[in-house]
């Protein structure tokens, strides 16, 4: 395209944007879908939309479900998850930490669930005297964490269960929540709200509100946090700063291909 021409209707292929709208046809279909109803619903000629949909057919977008009717195929799966693949989620997340630590003045922290505890991958640390230090490939428990505490309420119910099996509810402080029917309890809370808090449970004179990242598939992936001193960061502040968290999580989920439900 010259300096001169615009992006404008008259400099797009009319030909691709006809194919681009049957993948999409096809792709957001309940069921597989002849040539005719694909000519139909993207307002194309049936010769045409034929052309287009064994063109497709040949490079794998699109695939034969039988001898009439057309799905999407594998080679978009494929190119799908190559994008995916190419999404690095500490690289994606740090921008997003160093914002978040920056408004509020607080240090923040991203991790993901590594069999039965959180592993810190990120962190954008507060630029005050006095703020919290978790290095980067440190463990902590699920039950005592805002951040395990939001992955375990966003798993599925057969993964949760599994691993209440495993998991000590081991007192770290007084505010440990030990059992198991108090913590199924808050993690229904959790998962209604989208954010959890932790009150001095891991470390005295530390709290945290933490919110869960989701991939693509809607599966909680991992989760950030904001964590300080408890003397700066009461309840009620966690929970104003819970909405700004919350926000940023769907951020990053968003940017790994996440779609909130309606």
């Amino acid at each position: 395209m010259s300096s001169k021409e615009t992006p404008n209707e008259s400099n797009l292929s009319q030909t691709v944007l006809k194919a681009l709208d049957i993948l999409e046809c096809v792709a957001l279909a309940e069921q597989p879908l002849s040539a005719a109803e694909v000519a139909k619903l993207c307002g194309l000629s049936r010769p045409t939309a034929y052309r287009l949909i064994r063109t497709l057919t040949t490079r794998g977008y699109v695939a034969q479900d039988d001898e009439t009717h057309y799905r999407l195929g594998t080679q978009t799966l494929s190119l799908s998850q190559n994008v995916l693949d190419s999404l690095d989620l500490h690289e994606l997340a740090q921008s997003y930490l160093r914002q978040l630590s920056d408004i509020t003045n607080e240090t923040a922290y991203l991790s993901i669930l590594d069999v039965d505890e959180i592993l810190y991958i990120g962190k954008a640390e507060s630029s005050q005297s006095v703020r919290t230090h978790t290095k980067i490939g440190s463990r902590n428990r699920l039950h005592c964490t805002s951040m395990g505490k939001a992955i375990l309420a966003h798993l599925p119910e057969s993964d949760r269960n599994e691993l209440f099996e495993r998991l000590e509810l081991i007192a770290n402080t007084p505010t440990t929540i030990t059992d198991l029917n108090t913590l199924i309890e808050e993690l229904a809370t959790i998962q209604a709200q989208k954010y959890a808090i932790d009150n001095e449970e891991s470390e005295e004179g530390v709290r945290c509100v933490g919110a869960p990242i989701f991939d693509h598939n809607g599966n909680v992936l991992a989760a950030i946090s904001v964590s300080g001193p408890a003397y700066r960061l009461s309840v009620s502040r966690l929970v104003a700063l819970s909405t700004l968290v919350m926000d940023t999580a769907m951020t990053i989920s968003g940017r790994l291909g996440y779609v909130a439900p309606n």
